[in-house]
């Protein structure tokens, strides 16, 4: 999901987020009118939508700043992190 909004530019995710809003408050004034929803995980789903989508945004606007770095982590490091550290006591 978060690839899929990388992709998109700035005009694009304001763009979702301001029809995934809409979508939330379309979800939740049918729920306050009738108490009931035919996907009752649409809420939720919409808002980490949105939430994702302003997350890639700001990150969008630091990089374009300069005061985001990517950092890629190892594949390894990891899973090899957690191994040494299971038999360890603190």
């Amino acid at each position: 999901m978060k690839d899929d909004f990388r992709s998109l530019s700035s005009d694009e995710l304001k763009k979702e987020i301001q029809s995934s809003l809409e979508e939330v408050r379309k979800a939740r004034f049918q729920f306050g009118v009738t108490r009931s929803l035919e996907n009752p995980k649409l809420i939720r789903n919409q808002k980490k939508r949105v939430a994702q989508a302003l997350t890639v945004l700001r990150e969008k606007e630091l990089e374009a700043q300069g005061k985001l770095k990517r950092i890629q982590p190892k594949a390894g490091a990891a899973a090899a992190a957690s191994k040494s550290s299971k038999g360890k006591k603190k």
